[in-house]
């Protein structure tokens, strides 16, 4: 009886282990200056990311909303960022700042393999997709698939936000 509750007691060890190591799993985006930045460099603030696409009709209504909030947090641990899921063999780096447009408030990153994308959309991947990390990198709540204009988009997503900058 014994052997077989440490046996129970280290494989919920183990899977707890790798559980924790995939949701705060590090990935690497390309800016459009072309520098790497990873993941993992964003830990302490609470990241948005909106994964999105030239094929995404959704893109401009995305990308005003998240400035929106963007500016809404500015000064406090909040990193607001528009990926793009294009390889830059679709999109070059001057067309994809251009599609950024003059979103000052927000960071432009590629994730030219979809790693990150796939990996957070969850099981039906759509664009856009916005995923909201912990201070830790962990995603919380589920990705949010699609865009809806008529809906409370921003004051939901905001009070997400807020429940993670309380947390330290």
């Amino acid at each position: 009886m014994l052997n077989r509750f440490k046996t129970i007691l280290v494989a919920v060890a183990i899977i707890t282990c790798v559980a924790t190591t995939a949701s705060a799993q590090d990935f690497s985006f390309s800016t459009p200056s072309g520098q790497t930045m990873n993941l993992s460099s964003m830990r302490g603030n609470v990241v948005v990311l909106l994964f999105s696409g030239v094929q995404d009709p959704q893109r401009r209504e995305g990308l005003k909303a998240l400035e929106t909030l963007a500016e809404r947090y500015q000064g406090k641990e909040v990193k607001f960022w528009w990926v793009s899921v294009n390889p830059a063999s679709e999109l070059t780096n001057d067309q994809l700042k251009a599609l950024a447009g003059n979103a000052a408030s927000i960071s432009v990153l590629r994730d030219a393999n979809q790693a990150a994308f796939k990996r957070f959309s969850g099981k039906q991947a759509q664009l856009p997709t916005i995923v909201v990390l912990d201070r830790q990198g962990n995603p919380f709540g589920q990705p949010r698939g699609g865009f809806n204009p008529n809906s409370d988009f921003i004051n939901d997503l905001a009070s997400i936000v807020d429940i993670l900058l309380q947390r330290k």
